[in-house]
C-alpha cells in the first residue's frame, strides 16, 4: 500500500459507469457521470447515457433502470469520451471499485490513466463495523443518501458523501493494515514464548541490514522486509502503532506472528 495519506484528497473528480455487463471486453457502457470536487465541495457535473449499440439485457434493466429505449438516440462511446476526457483534465479520479472496474472500461474507451484513489480499497482499511463493503453497505454505515442507486450520476454524489465520512473517521479512528511478522530465529522464538500476547505493542527499530526489527520490552521478536518493509516505510509518519494481531503456532509449534499497524495524521513510531 503506498502512503496512505496520497489517499486523502480534496480535489478530484468522482467518476461512475453503468454497462451492459462486467467484462471490458465483452461488455459496453450505457452511462457516464462525473462529480468534479475542489476543497471537499462539489462544483461541477457530467452525465450522459451512452448507446452501446447493442441490446441491454433485462437483468440489467432491472438494476439500473436503463433500458434500450433509454440509449436510443444516445451519443455513441467515441463521441462521449473526449467531452468526459476534457470534464476530468489533469485532476485524480475517485471512485468505489474504480481501479479495478470503472477504469478498465473507460481505459479500453480510450481515457487515460490518471491517479485514481478507490474508496473500496480504503473501507478495507478502516475499522468500521459495516455490513460488507458495496456502495450501498457504505451508504448505509456512515448515513449517506443515494436516491437513485446504480445511476452513475447518483453513485457520484454518494460516493462523494461516503469519501468525506471516511476522511472523518480516519483522522479520528485512524487506518490499519496487517503483515506477516518474520520470526524463525530461535531467539525470537524464544522471545515470543515468554513475552508475546496478541495485542501487545510492537516497537519497529531498523537493523545495519536494512531489516526493521519487532521488538517488545527491547527483546527482537521478528522483522519485516521486502514489500511489507516497503509498505511500512511508505507509511512512516503515519504510523501511529503496531501491535500483535495474531500469534499462533504451527504443526510443528513454531510461532506464527502477524501484526496490525495502525496509521493516523501526523504519527511516527519508528526509532530512529
Amino acid at each position: 500500500m503506498p502512503s496512505f495519506d496520497r489517499k486523502i484528497i480534496s480535489d478530484y473528480v468522482v467518476v461512475d459507469i453503468e454497462t451492459t455487463g462486467l467484462s471490458p471486453e465483452n461488455d459496453r457502457i450505457i452511462e457516464i457521470a462525473a462529480v468534479k470536487v475542489s476543497g471537499d465541495k462539489v462544483i461541477d457535473r457530467f452525465s450522459t447515457l451512452v448507446d452501446p449499440e447493442r441490446h441491454i439485457d433485462s437483468y440489467i434493466t432491472n438494476i439500473t433502470g436503463i433500458s434500450d429505449r433509454m440509449v436510443k438516440g444516445a451519443p455513441k462511446i467515441y463521441e462521449v469520451m473526449p467531452p468526459f476526457i476534457d470534464f476530468v483534465g489533469d485532476m485524480p479520479i475517485l471512485g468505489h471499485n474504480v481501479i479495478r472496474f470503472d477504469m478498465r472500461f473507460l481505459e479500453r474507451a480510450g481515457s487515460p490513466v490518471p491517479y485514481c484513489v478507490d474508496t473500496l480499497d480504503i473501507a478495507n482499511h478502516l475499522h468500521i463495523d459495516s455490513e460488507g463493503k458495496s456502495l450501498t453497505a457504505l451508504c448505509a454505515y456512515f448515513n449517506v443518501t443515494n436516491d437513485n442507486a446504480h445511476r452513475a450520476l447518483s453513485d457520484c454524489l454518494a460516493t462523494h458523501g461516503v469519501y468525506q465520512k471516511m476522511k472523518e473517521h480516519y483522522r479520528r479512528e485512524g487506518a490499519y493494515f496487517t503483515m506477516a511478522v518474520s520470526c524463525a530465529r530461535k531467539l525470537y522464538q524464544e522471545n515470543i514464548g515468554r513475552l508475546c500476547r496478541v495485542g501487545d505493542i510492537l516497537t519497529a527499530e531498523p537493523d545495519s541490514k536494512g531489516q526493521l526489527v519487532f521488538t517488545v520490552q527491547g527483546n527482537p521478536v521478528g522483522t519485516a522486509s521486502g514489500n511489507k518493509l516497503t509498505e511500512l516505510t511508505e507509511n512512516k509518519y503515519l504510523v501511529r502503532e503496531i501491535k500483535i494481531s495474531s500469534l499462533k503456532t504451527n504443526d510443528k509449534g513454531k510461532f506464527l506472528m502477524s501484526a496490525e499497524v495502525i496509521l493516523g495524521e501526523g504519527a511516527e513510531c519508528y526509532e530512529r
